[in-house]
């Protein structure tokens, strides 16, 4: 067989061609990969915005403070409870019991709740010898604990009967934290027949911030927050 050997000058350029592709081979990834930090001018728009733009859609904290609270410091929205009904309600009774349905259940998160009961009903009161002495009451009751008993509709006569009196009781109070339960009652009288129809209970209570810990200095007699 016949072997042909390569001149020298020619080797070296086979050589040097070869090394030319292989780092062209090498540099290619890293190349692609550096491409892909630049944007076009279309997806750079789509991105970002201008300087000028930029200046008109950003507040600096300052002026922001100004126009804006802290949500830690925003108003916790008030829970409100309700509960209505159209049966009519009629008793002769000289102690306390519940009015059916008049109650509502709600829960609050905080330690301290500011809340505000309103009981609504139509309302009368009959007696058969009636006097200024003789009404017919009510009370509220939180957790259990009445509010006191409030007259909602003095005594009349029975007959003719009387026409039914929009009658209005609020209470308020303080909530802690957790569940509550609002209800009514017929507080009780003598000599005096009570009657309701058409009554709606409404609670709103407003969450209290908390207050911060305050703590004694020691040999200043002063406080610190």
């Amino acid at each position: 067989m016949l072997k042909r050997r390569i001149s020298s000058p020619r080797a070296a350029t086979v050589v040097a061609l070869a090394a030319v592709i292989a780092a062209a081979v090498a540099v290619t990834p890293s190349l692609a990969k550096k491409a892909e930090s630049y944007l076009t001018t279309k997806k750079a728009a789509s991105t970002y915005v201008t300087n000028k733009s930029a200046a008109s859609l950003y507040l600096k904290k300052k002026a922001a403070s100004n126009l804006f609270v802290a949500k830690a410091s925003v108003p916790q929205a008030p829970v409100a409870g309700i509960a209505a009904g159209t049966t009519p309600f009629n008793i002769v009774a000289t102690t306390a019991g519940y009015i059916p349905g008049a109650f509502t259940s709600f829960a609050t998160k905080t330690d301290a709740s500011s809340a505000v009961i309103t009981f609504t009903g139509n309302v009368s009161c009959t007696a058969a010898k009636p006097t200024a002495a003789l009404a017919c009451p009510i009370q509220i009751l939180v957790d259990g604990q009445s509010q006191g008993k409030v007259n909602v509709a003095p005594a009349v006569a029975a007959s003719p009967t009387p026409a039914l009196l929009a009658a209005t009781v609020t209470s308020t109070t303080v909530l802690g934290k957790g569940g509550h339960t609002i209800s009514v009652q017929y507080a009780g009288a003598k000599d005096v027949a009570f009657s309701l129809k058409g009554w709606n209970l409404a609670v709103q209570a407003y969450p209290q911030p908390d207050e911060p810990l305050v703590f004694e200095t020691e040999g200043t007699g002063g406080s610190t927050k």
